[in-house]
């Protein structure tokens, strides 16, 4: 508990400077001219202040602990002495120079810690924009990168085809077979370029690329079961979609709402063993949500896999082992749709036993 003396601008400097220190409270000011700034200072925070040179108060002041005397003048000292209470301890002018060094020294450094903070504040935020950046860069380079990519590939496939449909005339059967082999890989590498940039669109586009409209979620699976039916027909296995009875109204942007059902469809065809089943329903929940269920009776997925399994470009190893044209981009690209909807997208898994992947979607808002 501190009372001050001062007098003209050091006082306020001074009185400014004990203000700003948490552990200080400032009880008095006391000055003789009414009109100092040290005085409106004090009015301004609330700290009883005198400008007629009196120090009634400290006698009977018990708290006061520290009496600042900067005005230098003896007879000040002297009604000081006087007028402090037995539990007070009295600093004159040239204690509180040293005292007035030592705060302005604080000040100066805690200004310095503040603009240093600033500055750190001001770099994390440059950071973070610069990492939030990042993925959309990301996504155009390989944008960019797939279209380069995609046109000496087409043209590969072009002559490819030429050769294989006999334009350049017979070709030996062993010829033929690496050609065939060279056709395949142009398609596969085709396909992946197509879904990787289907991925890059979509982180470009973000959720303000979102389309959202009303629609029957039993339709939108009866369409990505459509769009792989010539596929689980060419690989021997069944699929079939159980339709949701009930209210199926959902929000979303049917384009890619389908995409996403596709890329999951498409992953249970490919990973069935040949006379294996894929079924895809859609069910109610009990907290009123409708899920898309994609369960197929195929290689199954290893536990310690299951972690990364919508990261992109990973395969696990029985799948690159099932079918070694594949993306590792298709869930992927099922994830990003599902996180851009802020739908639930989760897996269920045992090695050797099938797959069920489960996309859970609120019901459409009442009208």
């Amino acid at each position: 508990m501190v009372a001050l003396v001062g007098v003209g601008e050091r006082g306020r400097a001074i009185l400014e400077a004990l203000l700003d220190i948490p552990a200080i409270e400032v009880r008095y000011y006391v000055d003789t001219d009414p009109s100092a700034p040290g005085v409106a200072l004090a009015r301004e925070r609330g700290v009883r202040c005198r400008a007629d040179g009196r120090f009634d108060e400290l006698r009977d002041d018990g708290d006061v602990e520290l009496i600042l005397e900067t005005t230098g003048s003896p007879e000040t000292l002297e009604a000081l002495a006087a007028s402090e209470h037995s539990h007070a301890r009295l600093l004159d002018s040239a204690g509180v120079r040293i005292l007035a060094h030592l705060l302005m020294a604080r000040q100066e450094t805690t200004a310095r810690l503040e603009q240093q903070l600033r500055d750190g504040e001001r770099r994390i935020a440059e950071l973070s924009a610069a990492v939030d950046r990042a993925p959309v860069e990301m996504a155009r380079y390989l944008r960019q990168a797939s279209h380069q990519i995609k046109t000496p590939l087409s043209a590969i496939e072009t002559y490819v085809n030429v050769i294989l449909g006999g334009y350049t005339g017979e070709i030996p059967e062993r010829t033929r077979e690496i050609i065939e082999k060279i056709h395949s890989r142009c398609e596969a590498a085709l396909r992946s370029l197509a879904k990787r940039r289907m991925l890059a669109d979509l982180r470009c586009a973000g959720r303000d690329g979102l389309e959202m409209s009303t629609v029957h979620l039993n339709e939108l699976a009866g369409q990505a079961v459509d769009l792989h039916a010539a596929l689980a027909g060419e690989r021997g296995v069944d699929i079939r979609l159980l339709a949701h009875e009930g209210a199926d109204l959902v929000r979303c942007d049917p384009p890619k709402m389908v995409v996403l059902l596709s890329e999951l469809v498409e992953n249970a065809v490919v990973y069935s063993r040949a006379d294996g089943m894929v079924e895809v329903s859609v069910v109610a929940v009990a907290d009123g949500h409708l899920e898309v269920r994609v369960r197929d009776q195929g290689i199954g997925i290893p536990e310690r896999c299951l972690p990364r399994i919508f990261d992109d470009d990973y395969r696990a190893d029985p799948a690159v082992q099932h079918h070694q044209d594949g993306a590792g981009l298709g869930l992927a690209i099922a994830r990003e749709v599902a996180d851009l909807h802020q739908f639930d997208l989760t897996v269920e898994s045992e090695e050797g036993r099938g797959s069920v992947f489960t996309l859970s979607v609120p019901p459409a808002p009442a009208a």
